[in-house]
This record gives C-alpha cells, structure tokens and sequence, in this order.
C-alpha cells in the first residue's frame, strides 16, 4: 500500500525535525505558531528556503496524496500520469524526513517529532472518540466518512542520511479516479546530496510553482 500524508487545510511540507528546531533556536523564536509566524515574516520565511530548514507545497486541494521516496519506495507505475517536475529546492536532513500535513506545524512542538514509543490516545469527536496513533515513524487519526470510518495520515517519517540535499520533486494523478481515502494524486521525491547551498528556490512562487495536481490539466 501507498504511503500517503493529508495535505489538510493549507498544504504539504517536508522538514527534519531537529534542524527546523535548531533554526528556531538560532533566531531566538520561541512562537511555537510557525505558519502565522512566516507568512508574517518574509524575509524570516525567505531565510528558511536559503538553509534548508523545510520546503512547503501550498495552494493544494484538501486530498490524501500518495507519497513516495526514490530508493525507499516504488515508483509510480502506468496507472498515474506526470504532471510536474520541480528541481533545485534546498532541504537539509539531520534527523531523518518528516513528510507532513503543514498545519502540523500550527504549531509546531519538537517533542511530538522524538517520541521513542507508540502512542494511542483518544479526543472527543462530532461523532464520537477520535483515535489517534503516534510513533517515532508517522502520526495518524481514524475519521467517520459517508464510507465508513478510515485512517488519515497526518505525518510520516523516512529514513534520509544526514546532510544537505537539492528535492526534486515530481507530482502525479491517478488516470482512474478513486473514492476517498485512495489518494488520487501523489508526489514522487528525490534527493541529491551537496556539500553547500549556493541560492535557493522558494516554492510558495506562484508564478513558477503549481504544485495543485487535482486543477492541472
């Protein structure tokens, strides 16, 4: 089965954990409300597309997308069709790759990405308890749908080596539509390790970024 985060109510966002905690320090932030913080602070947001700190893909519809890692997972096969292919944005691994919904970074709390054991717990619901499942390898809550109740990821974790790497990212649609919560869109990653930054590239340009698989004809 496909891995698969959801990009919830703003988006997708790629980051390591201890590095996106070491630049809050760096700068001496203590906000834990991270997006309302860089959507405010430009040159602050500007600063993290420079070092590396984590790579945000906004303006996307509210889907599970299908995630995949080259070498860790299989490609997209001849179900899917190419819709895009984006180069050159800097990320820096210390602690291996969150692939996450982006409002979990509203806010962000470093300690709910080190947790060493499994975690279930339950909040109360419109239809009942919700359960959630936390681990050192993804996040997730069961959610009631007209189909049924199903799993929605929130948060997933790959194995990357520490270093600095350009993303490539190439983004995919599913030729036959399927219902919720198959993923009917999804991103295929990689990675090419540098030893330094040289520019950057800033994601959240309109202009030269559509990232919103779901609209692309």
């Amino acid at each position: 089965m496909d891995r698969m985060v959801i990009a919830g109510g703003y988006g997708i966002c790629l980051f390591s954990a201890d590095t996106l905690q070491d630049f809050l320090k760096r700068e001496k932030i203590r906000k834990r409300k991270l997006l309302s913080l860089l959507q405010k602070d430009k040159e602050l947001y500007l600063n993290t597309q420079r070092e590396g700190i984590f790579i945000p893909l906004v303006g996307i519809d509210h889907y599970n997308y299908a995630i995949k890692l080259e070498g860790q997972d299989e490609p997209f096969d001849d179900q899917w069709v190419q819709k895009i292919s984006y180069e050159g944005f800097n990320l820096e691994v210390k602690d291996g790759l969150w692939i996450s919904a982006i409002e979990q970074l509203e806010p962000f709390e470093p300690k709910e990405y080190h947790i060493k054991e499994e975690e279930f717990y339950t909040t109360p619901g419109y239809f009942g308890s919700v359960e959630h499942y936390h681990s050192p390898w993804e996040r997730w809550y069961k959610s009631e749908t007209p189909d049924g109740i199903c799993t929605i990821y929130t948060d997933i974790k790959y194995n990357v080596p520490a270093g600095k790497y350009l993303l490539s990212i190439k983004g995919y649609t599913r030729k036959e539509q399927q219902k919720f919560p198959t993923p009917n869109c999804g991103f295929f990653f990689s990675f090419t390790e540098v030893d330094s930054f040289e520019g950057f590239k800033n994601p959240r340009e309109s202009d030269a970024y559509d990232f919103n698989l779901g609209s692309i004809k």
